[in-house]
């Protein structure tokens, strides 16, 4: 049986791979037994297909190639053509297409080093349609490949990895009191939709015949200033006259500077609490970065910077019910950026009963076990990637202020990376200690309890 399934290649997958191989234990796991699961030819993902640029500097991404540890079956990767790309943006924002080209590389050294232990595989061009708990305390998934052929992977752990889903019934989303998003839903694209590949082009011959065109943007975070640079930056035929874009939000974004220094100098607003105690960054983990921030600056005419007066901010709460819904009809188009869900597959017990995840705050606990409807947690299932919920913790932690969730490439290769690897082991040394008991006599069962091996992975995330 295999010691754990990683269902998705992308980022969040690979990652507890990568911080593996960092910490020089990569070949230890694998000679243990893990799958990787993922609908596409290779691993890495899919963030190459956003036409934006990081909000993460390159050398981030090259991280990974640079720890002591590293397992040296890696360094081909650093002359890989992206590498040496993305290295020239070390101190930069890098687009993502080269990003996700980098990724796809990491992905193709990753399957060859699984490829390499005959425990360990990659089953590419495979969908999970479903996952089943044992009695044995194992693990069960049923995939399909493009032919619609059914097989089954087993092992002691699951890892779900399938990425993040933005919301899209629109009329289940009430803003407030009657109004509901379904009754402009003729005009909604949601942000995930606009910062794909062919999102701007589709946006811009949906704008093309407004005189004036009006965009609102519902929402506050990243990538809801990652869709309003997207129309002001990436749609030249569009004219937006004054305030053509207005951003809604319910809570005022929080913004990311290096520093108190850099903060204070820019007239912006803190607390002891939106400081990272370890780094000193200001909203090191909730903050604006990239692109966003540097239009967010723009809009509030921070710095020397000629001030944005396309796009505007405005606060739900100022807002009456009138005036939202004459926004609301009067735009031309409505993008929804309320975030993302982690994408999961049905899961059921051990007598085929159908086990409801938790909908509705975090899809994980602390420790990245999938949580349940009825508060519960899934003991051998963890769930990592965009809309997971996670919330640092811990040496991962930044800014006391920060209760949201974090997503990114450098938890995922780092603290929540070891934290999955770990749990994964944990688990492991578990079940094999209770299966090995429940094989004994009464007698000898009760003396094995009180003697547990001690093979406990000693790495405390970070």
């Amino acid at each position: 049986m295999l010691e754990t399934m990683i269902l998705g290649g992308g980022p969040g997958g690979t990652g507890p791979l990568v911080w593996a191989a960092g910490a020089g234990v990569l070949g230890d796991w694998l000679d243990r037994g893990v799958a990787v699961v993922d609908r596409c030819a290779g691993m890495g993902g899919t963030v190459g297909r956003y036409c934006l640029n990081a909000d993460t500097l390159g050398g981030t991404f090259l991280e990974c190639l640079d720890a002591p540890a590293c397992d040296p079956r890696f360094a081909v990767l650093r002359d890989a053509p992206s590498a040496r790309a993305l290295a020239t943006y070390r101190a930069a924002l890098p687009p993502l297409p080269l990003v996700g080209r980098f990724l796809d590389d990491l992905g193709a050294v990753l399957a060859r080093v699984l490829a390499r232990h005959p425990r360990s595989c990659f089953l590419p061009q495979r969908r999970v349609s479903g996952v089943s708990l044992c009695r044995d305390g194992s693990v069960v998934a049923v995939l399909r490949d493009r032919s619609g052929l059914r097989t089954t992977l087993r092992a002691a752990s699951a890892v779900l990895a399938l990425g993040g889903r933005q919301p899209a019934a629109w009329d289940e989303w009430v803003l407030r009191g009657d109004l509901a998003l379904g009754r402009w839903g003729d005009r909604i694209v949601p942000s995930d939709r606009l910062l794909g590949r062919d999102g701007a082009a589709m946006v811009a011959a949906r704008l093309a015949a407004a005189r004036a065109p009006r965009v609102v943007i519902l929402g506050g975070s990243h990538s809801a200033f990652s869709a309003a640079w997207t129309l002001l930056e990436r749609l030249p035929c569009i004219r937006f006259g004054e305030g053509g874009v207005q951003i809604l939000y319910r809570t005022a974004p929080r913004v990311f500077y290096a520093s108190r220094a850099e903060a204070a100098a820019d007239g912006y607003a803190f607390s002891d609490a939106d400081v990272c105690p370890a780094t000193g960054r200001v909203h090191r983990l909730g903050g604006l970065r990239g692109d966003g921030r540097a239009l967010w600056r723009r809009i509030q005419g921070k710095g020397d910077l000629s001030r944005e007066r396309r796009a505007t901010l405005l606060p739900l709460g100022d807002l009456g019910d009138g005036t939202l819904r004459a926004l609301l009809d009067a735009a031309d188009l409505i993008v929804p950026a309320f975030g993302y869900r982690l994408a999961t597959v049905p899961v059921t017990g051990p007598d085929d009963e159908p086990i409801a995840l938790a909908c509705s705050g975090p899809s994980v606990d602390a420790d990245a076990r999938l949580r349940t409807a009825s508060g519960g947690v899934l003991a051998n299932v963890f769930g990592i990637g965009l809309g997971s919920g996670f919330r640092p913790w811990g040496e991962m932690a930044g800014e006391p202020g920060f209760h949201g969730q974090q997503n990114s490439l450098w938890l995922y290769q780092h603290g929540l990376g070891g934290l999955i690897h770990d749990g994964v082991r944990r688990w492991a040394v578990e079940r094999r200690a209770r299966s090995a008991a429940a094989a004994l006599p009464r007698a000898a069962r009760d003396l094995a309890a009180l003697c547990l091996p001690a093979e406990l992975p000693a790495h405390q995330a970070g």
